[in-house]
């Protein structure tokens, strides 16, 4: 039975530090990584997962997202698909995104996929993201037919989006939560969320103010 593990990226470094591009002066504005916090919450992730068999693993091209992909892999093989279908909301965002090249991405993050074919290369004006986070999850579900345990890694409209895709109802979840979807019967694409927005694997002092 396939299952999708829905993880919103944990605590940015813009979110206690309003002054981080003193820190971080090449990165865009959009484009802020973990903070302190953020990366200790990513260990109880990797925790979490440390006994579940990921099948693939998805995550949006920002810092933030890409980090707490990585993270949570821990020491597991996986690579890292590297999806702009699941990137914020574009109003949020630089024009263009300002997160890295794909070979830069791959030079800060060992673990990218270089052989994947994402969706969306680049993304189309919007009013929201539901259409093209949708079609980006659809697509995926049909290239992961035989596939258990999918993580998906994204922002909190995207996961939200999610969420509408797969239940009809829009959700606004923390960071570094995790949402589980699991397919009513194999093979029907019909899925329905076992586990809204879990915190219980993080730690008592990252479970709180999670801006959800």
């Amino acid at each position: 039975m396939r299952r999708i593990y829905v993880v919103r990226h944990a605590e940015r470094e813009d979110n206690v530090n309003s002054k981080w591009r003193r820190d971080y002066p090449e990165f865009k504005s959009d484009n802020s990584p973990l903070s302190k916090r953020g990366r200790s919450q990513c260990d109880d992730l990797r925790k979490y997962f440390e006994n579940i068999e990921i099948g693939s693993i998805y995550a949006s091209p920002f810092d933030r997202t890409m980090e707490t992909a990585s993270i949570l892999l821990g020491n597991k093989e996986n690579k890292i698909k590297v999806e702009p279908g699941f990137i914020e909301i574009l109003y949020l965002c630089e024009d263009p995104p300002g997160y890295w090249p794909i070979d830069q991405l791959a030079d800060k993050f060992p673990k990218v996929d270089l052989s994947y074919k994402p969706v969306f290369k680049t993304c189309p004006p919007e009013d929201d993201c539901l259409e093209r986070v949708d079609k980006t999850l659809r697509k995926i579900l049909d290239r992961e037919e035989d596939t258990e345990n999918i993580v998906v890694v994204s922002h909190g409209s995207p996961v939200a989006s999610i969420y509408e895709s797969l239940t009809g109802r829009y959700q606004y979840i923390g960071q570094a939560t995790i949402s589980i979807f699991e397919e009513a019967r194999a093979g029907s694409g019909h899925f329905v969320c076992i586990q809204r927005a879990g915190r219980d694997h993080l730690s008592a002092e990252n479970r709180v103010n999670l801006r959800g």
